[in-house]
């Protein structure tokens, strides 16, 4: 509100009012639903900004379900933890007909500083689950790696100043590691369920592919084992708790 922004009172006022919609929601179900307050009023030359997190195939059920209305829904997905929304280093990856992607560029500005072009529809979709496909197993390699330097006799804090800015190191590795040394998992913006929810669709993905994907098969166990033992709202950083438990 503060950048200027109003506040509506319904799908249906965003819907007969804006040029560009954005839809940034927890489920596919809540995209449904907006998406059928939006066909009561929607008109021909609308495009919609799909920047929430579901299958593709569902993304794509309701991308036809605009289109038959002239509506163009964009395949785009949002790289970044909220700090980085804020600071307007997150990306935002786009697929989808050029010329809607075109004719929003200035949406895209007003969101990130950076905002790919990555091709047809769905393209953006993949490359999100490879972006946390990669999340995790940085997070998992920085849990196995405090950990033996814990063991080793190490200075954790010496590690991550001295692993985080040299070419082993990652930004996954220099966000997470802390978290691991000071346990604060509760504080951390990556939980255990949301990542989990990408992980799956991952293994979907290279499922119907035919890809191999050893480590994220092992990375997975973790997750599922994280719902198991009540830590879905944990950051991911926690893992490092699974891994200390594992040797006693």
């Amino acid at each position: 509100m503060k950048a200027g922004g109003r506040l509506a009172g319904s799908v249906e006022q965003v819907g007969r009012e804006a040029e560009f919609v954005v839809l940034s929601l927890p489920t596919a179900e809540d995209v449904r639903m907006t998406v059928d307050g939006l066909l009561e009023v929607c008109r021909e030359g609308q495009v919609v900004i799909d920047i929430t997190g579901y299958s593709l195939a569902d993304k794509q059920a309701q991308a036809g379900r605009l289109e038959a209305k002239g509506v163009t829904l964009l395949d785009c997905e949002m790289s970044g933890l909220p700090f980085m929304v804020e600071n307007r280093t997150a990306v935002i990856f786009k697929s989808g007909p050029q010329e809607a992607i075109a004719k929003a560029e200035d949406v895209f500005d007003a969101m990130v500083s950076n905002h790919p072009y990555l091709g047809e529809f769905g393209s953006a979709s993949k490359m999100k689950l490879l972006h946390n496909m990669m999340v995790a197993a940085h997070n998992q390699v920085a849990a196995e790696v405090i950990n033996l330097a814990q063991k080793s006799g190490l200075d954790p804090e010496s590690v991550v100043d001295s692993l985080g800015s040299g070419p082993a190191g990652s930004p996954m590795f220099s966000i997470k590691a802390p978290l691991m040394i000071s346990r604060d998992f509760e504080a951390g913006a990556g939980p255990f369920h949301s990542m989990a929810r990408y992980l799956d669709l991952v293994s979907e993905l290279a499922r119907q592919v035919g890809a191999t994907t050893p480590l994220l098969d092992q990375t997975l166990k973790f997750y599922e084992r994280a719902d198991r033992e009540g830590r879905a709202d944990q950051d991911i950083a926690a893992v490092i708790e699974m891994l200390e438990a594992d040797e006693k």
